[in-house]
């Protein structure tokens, strides 16, 4: 009695070893799990954080730069009425040429642009910081003044002060002369100036309209 039942249990113990440990293979497919961390959840949201601040901080400096350009550096309001004559002929630094190939003028050809074209406006350079030098620019607009067929217009070009701002003040559309393109190239050191075509040359003339300063 005592064998059979000792038997029995090593049967047992045997036959439940082998139920429980038995390998049933894969029944679908395994995946690693994708769930990602939270350290770099937050990484990843504060980097997004930052890159829309620093969208918003590019976007507001590009709107400032429209409303404020930063002033041309060099240009004084003027302390005494100087005119001068600048001669607009450039050398060409490669061969102009026509839409068919054909060369029109060879580089280092010597070229006016006032042998071919009128300038058919007056550009008036002011500081839109200085209020005397607006109220000055109010007395000298016109909205088209003619001689004979030659109807001249009016350019404003700011070089410094808010370029928004002067348009409501005058009403007339206004220019900035950025990083002082033109006044460099017409020798323009004080504000206000007008340039206007005479003859083969530009007539510049810087006014003094608040010699104080």
């Amino acid at each position: 009695m005592k064998k059979a039942y000792m038997a029995m249990v090593l049967y047992i113990s045997t036959f439940s070893n082998t139920v429980f440990a038995k390998d049933f293979g894969n029944r679908g497919a395994n995946y690693p799990v994708a769930e990602e961390s939270i350290l770099l959840s937050l990484q990843r949201k504060f980097a997004e954080l930052d890159l829309k601040k620093e969208e918003e901080r590019m976007r507001s400096i590009a709107e400032e730069r429209v409303r404020n350009p930063i002033p041309v550096s060099g240009i004084m309001p003027a302390k005494e009425t100087r005119e001068f004559w600048h001669d607009p002929t450039y050398i060409l630094t490669e061969d102009a040429l026509l839409p068919c190939g054909r060369v029109l003028y060879k580089a280092g050809t010597r070229v006016n642009p006032l042998d071919y074209m009128d300038l058919d406006r007056r550009l008036f350079f002011i500081d839109g910081r200085e209020e005397k030098q607006v109220e000055w620019l109010k007395g000298q607009l016109l909205p088209g003044s003619s001689s004979g067929a030659k109807k001249i217009e009016d350019r404003i070009i700011l070089v410094g002060g808010s370029p928004p701002e002067v348009q409501d003040k005058l009403g007339f559309e206004v220019y900035f002369d950025q990083g002082g393109e033109l006044t460099t190239r017409f020798g323009i050191r004080g504000s206000p100036a007008v340039a206007e075509q005479a003859g083969k040359n530009l007539k510049i003339v810087e006014v003094a309209v608040d010699p104080e300063k």
